[in-house]
């Protein structure tokens, strides 16, 4: 019975958005909430197989080796990149030189600036035998004695899918490699890093590598334009278990796609798609489980805001089209949805009809 007890209350815990307000109601719950197999249940749940131990060493407190071990029983994905990642943050810094090099730039850097500069690097503080175990583990879930830990995985995919061609030559590269892409997704299980959560009203410095841990925009914009090439992708990510990949990248995408569409320089010859090839672009990728949200949407106004004079019309008739919405309900979504009404007076007035 009481087996059958722990069972349910493991299984309440997971669903627990924030744990620590159900941790303070009783002593039942705090042991609960210590148990490895709960906190596992509670990482899948909320962040997938694909970024649980990320999440895991970000919560610093939350990880230990028991709840490792009940990840790995899990088959959490572990990626050759994930380790890379590791070694490339693992180990403490010296915090002295960091607030003595805040100290000389104090000019440079406002308080924010200042106080993420001396945080703790993601992983920086992971326990040794923890670092030990999760690298232990790569060597024997990857089954690659010459497992090359001290590369770059993200920078591999970059030239493999190549990133540093103007989009009308990057497909023919991208297909001559892609037995070599499909080795590092498949067999490397390489998958980025989850993206930083999106604070309201505030603009990101990203640095490179981020303190945080998270994947730069930079870099998931190397992954998003991988996707609108070769779509194909997604279901290579989703066969390894990232089911995450279209929440990861799904404004990216999609905006990326209808930049493609509307070129911000259109050469001479092009000429403006209509609706029908717009729907046709995007629900090739809204089948593969992209979504054409009301933040996305949004977006989209944003990026292509100085001519929606030109091409307003044809944006709002073809999400009609894609979301089965009329447009009343896709315009009052996005007005609801946009922050700063000052800064987006030209879509609010795009919206309401010019006027």
């Amino acid at each position: 019975m009481q087996s059958l007890y722990d069972e349910l209350s493991i299984e309440i815990f997971k669903y627990i958005t924030t744990p620590m307000s159900l941790i303070l109601t009783s002593r039942k719950w705090y042991a609960i909430s210590q148990d490895p197999h709960a906190r596992s249940e509670w990482l899948i749940y909320k962040y997938g197989k694909s970024h649980a131990l990320f999440h895991a060493i970000r919560l610093d407190s939350f990880i230990t080796l028991d709840v490792v071990q009940a990840l790995l029983a899990r088959n959490v994905v572990t990626s050759r990149y994930f380790i890379q990642r590791l070694l490339m943050y693992f180990g403490n810094h010296d915090q002295r030189l960091i607030e003595l090099k805040v100290e000389y730039n104090l000019n440079q850097v406002n308080d924010r600036t200042r106080e993420k500069k001396l945080c703790a690097p993601w992983a920086s503080n992971l326990s040794l035998p923890i670092f030990t175990k999760l690298v232990n583990e790569a060597f024997n879930i990857l089954k690659d004695p010459q497992l090359a830990i001290k590369g770059n995985d993200m920078e591999l995919f970059h030239f493999l899918s190549a990133g540093p061609l103007v989009i009308n030559y990057a497909p023919q590269k991208l297909f001559q490699n892609i037995n070599y892409i499909e080795d590092l997704i498949l067999n490397k299980k390489f998958i980025p890093f989850p993206p930083r959560p999106k604070l309201a009203y505030e603009d990101t410095i990203e640095e490179y590598p981020p303190k945080d841990g998270y994947e730069n925009n930079r870099q998931l914009n190397v992954v998003a334009r991988a996707i609108i090439i070769h779509p194909d992708l997604v279901n290579m990510w989703k066969s390894i278990g990232y089911y995450e990949i279209c929440s990861d990248v799904n404004d990216l995408v999609i905006q990326g796609a209808l930049l493609i569409l509307f070129p911000s320089t259109p050469p001479n010859n092009w000429e403006c798609p209509d609706v029908n090839t717009v729907v046709t672009r995007l629900k090739k990728f809204t089948d593969l489980g992209f979504k054409l949200t009301n933040s996305v949407i949004n977006d989209i106004f944003r990026l292509f805001e100085h001519r929606l004079n030109e091409i307003g019309e044809l944006l709002i008739n073809s999400f009609q089209q894609i979301r089965n919405e009329p447009r009343s309900v896709i315009v009052s979504s996005c007005i609801i949805n946009l922050n700063n009404p000052e800064r987006n007076r030209n879509i609010l007035k795009f919206l309401n009809g010019g006027n």
